[in-house]
């Protein structure tokens, strides 16, 4: 149940940060099981592309590299690891937030209501399935 309660709110977030910073996401996860779970902001195939073409020095975090940097936010007494990390929410960004939390709740409840009448779990839109990512990528 943690696990996809934990799984379900980091989808939201990507979907959250997607929509408000105009970006593009690829979320892949593999549970204890060796399950696989994605998300796509887009086309998961063309972040994927993107991804394995991209040649220019970038961020690249590990779970020790998330645990130092929050160490030391602990230790600075700020509510940010990153060193810019003073954001303000302005009425017009708390309004989107409350919009795309609606979106994404109701688009869950349909997701959920689809799924029962259909009696078999589909991915969201936006994903692909595992062997296909892996083909395309060469794997």
């Amino acid at each position: 149940v943690t696990f996809m309660k934990r799984k379900f709110g980091l989808m939201k977030k990507a979907y959250e940060l997607s929509v408000l910073c105009d970006c593009e996401i690829a979320l892949i996860i593999f549970n204890g099981s060796n399950k696989l779970f994605q998300y796509a902001s887009t086309d998961m195939d063309k972040v994927l592309l993107k991804y394995t073409e991209y040649n220019e020095p970038h961020e690249s975090r590990t779970n020790s590299d998330i645990v130092e940097a929050l160490n030391k936010k602990e230790h600075r007494g700020c509510d940010s690891p990153d060193a810019d990390g003073s954001y303000t929410l302005t009425p017009t960004t708390e309004e989107k937030y409350k919009r795309i939390n609606e979106e994404f709740d109701n688009m869950m409840k349909t997701h959920k209501i689809n799924r029962v009448l259909k009696g078999k779990f589909e991915p969201p839109p936006g994903t692909l399935p595992a062997k296909r990512v892996l083909k395309q990528s060469g794997r």
